[in-house]
């Protein structure tokens, strides 16, 4: 696939859905193949997307894994540090520990925290089947 199939992919979706919402109420029929075409729609796109990285150039690839990497250690350095929040003699609500453990996956969660990794993953993986030697995290 080329970026005019996707083009093409794009403009058939918004045509689709416009058709979708102008339908009348009662148009059981033509809604029903309307999202069947919207959905197939949607099945390309995601088979462009899924096959997008693997076309990308090696630098590009190696260049966005170092900004992911980089976000990584931003997104790390925002956590709560367990083993300084531990410290004292202090013995009240959540003083177990696990008030810290929630807080660090919410805090993980609301950076993205899980998406970078797994891109990063993604990456790799490309890479890796590509030969690359994949350079160590800074």
């Amino acid at each position: 696939m080329v970026w005019a199939d996707l083009d093409r992919i794009t403009q058939a979706l918004a045509r689709v859905q416009g058709e979708l919402i102008g339908l009348a109420d009662d148009a059981f029929v033509e809604r029903h193949e309307l999202l069947q075409r919207r959905d197939q729609l949607r099945r390309e796109a995601a088979a462009f997307h899924v096959d997008f990285d693997t076309r990308r150039p090696t630098e590009d690839m190696l260049d966005e894994l170092s900004g992911l990497r980089s976000r990584l250690s931003e997104l790390e350095g925002r956590r709560i540090d367990m083993v300084k929040q531990s410290g004292g003699s202090a013995a009240g609500p959540g003083a177990e520990g696990w008030g810290g453990v929630s807080l660090n996956q919410q805090i993980d969660a609301a950076g993205g925290m899980p998406e970078v990794k797994a891109r990063i993953g993604r990456i790799k993986g490309i890479l890796i089947d590509r030969g690359v030697e994949i350079p160590d995290a800074h």
